[in-house]
């Protein structure tokens, strides 16, 4: 017997107790709402063309860190397209789903959406997208310029530390360690900046406050959400270079248009907001909605 069934097969007097797993629903929703999530992933590429653009470049700086050239020459064109597509566009996708690289209201629409989707509420997926990116056009655009900021002091420092041989200076080592650390939070941080914009009338620096604080709070369970980002993004493009082939490559691709942020954002939404809800929230934590 379904969920609507149950329903009404309830006497007026019963109350109605949804006994599903957050599991269930996260699945239930997935396939329920699979085409939609292509949607609304196509109308944020839209909106995000800029960021996508930042990414680009971004994706250069990446390569270098992870393959930096040789100091006796650089490399040739056909080893730098393939070390571009296959390391750092992938990576620059990640900072893009997490999101640390975005256009702010485009990505307090979708994670209005996303929210919606994972408490199952109804939505007009075009009509509450513009409405969110409206709603929080100024802070939206504040966000996206810190952050951006922010990421690129990361990614130039990473980029300077790949340039210095830190394995024999124990200081640097050290100073690379809490580097990441901190990259690793930042990243955390996200998860909730959004999702609280979009639920919560909080300001700028009570939204990276809070952040910040969840990001610690809670770190076990943002590392296992990173991971499985990481994962979704990471494992199809590593299977396209075992298997070398030109096709799979073009799919993996396509599946990044497709669902590349809305799916990471999805994931992120169903287990954050539960958690946002009960401190910020606890008298709604199951229904709040913005």
């Amino acid at each position: 017997m379904n969920q609507e069934e149950k329903l009404f097969d309830m006497s007026p007097e019963e109350e109605f107790t949804d006994d599903r797993s957050r599991l269930r629903v996260f699945f239930q929703s997935l396939t329920g709402k699979f085409w939609r999530l292509i949607t609304v992933n196509l109308v944020y590429l839209l909106f995000n063309i800029p960021a996508i653009v930042i990414m680009l470049v971004a994706a250069i700086y990446i390569t270098e860190i992870i393959h930096p050239s040789p100091a006796n020459g650089a490399l040739d064109p056909e080893t730098l397209t393939y070390l571009y597509t296959q390391l750092g566009l992938p990576l620059a996708f990640i900072l893009m789903a997490i999101p640390a690289i975005s256009v702010g209201p485009a990505q307090a629409g979708m994670t209005y959406l996303m929210r919606c989707f994972s408490y199952e509420i109804p939505t007009f997926t075009w009509a509450d997208f513009r409405d969110k990116m409206k709603d929080n056009l100024k802070q939206g655009i504040i966000v996206c310029l810190i952050n951006l900021i922010i990421t690129a002091f990361f990614i130039l420092d990473f980029y300077i530390y790949s340039r210095l041989d830190i394995r024999s200076d124990m200081v640097l080592t050290i100073a690379f360690g809490l580097l990441f650390m901190m990259f690793v939070l930042f990243l955390m941080m996200n998860f909730y900046i959004y999702p609280m914009m979009v639920t919560y009338e909080l300001k700028v620096r009570d939204l990276y406050k809070n952040a910040f604080l969840f990001s610690i709070a809670k770190f076990v369970p943002n590392l296992g959400i990173l991971l499985l980002c990481l994962v979704l993004i990471l494992a199809p493009i590593i299977i396209a270079q075992l298997t070398g082939n030109i096709i799979f490559m073009f799919v993996v691709y396509m599946y990044y248009f497709a669902l590349g942020f809305t799916l990471p954002g999805l994931i992120i939404n169903f287990c954050i907001n539960p958690i946002i809800d009960k401190y910020i929230n606890p008298s709604s934590a199951d229904d709040s909605a913005k």
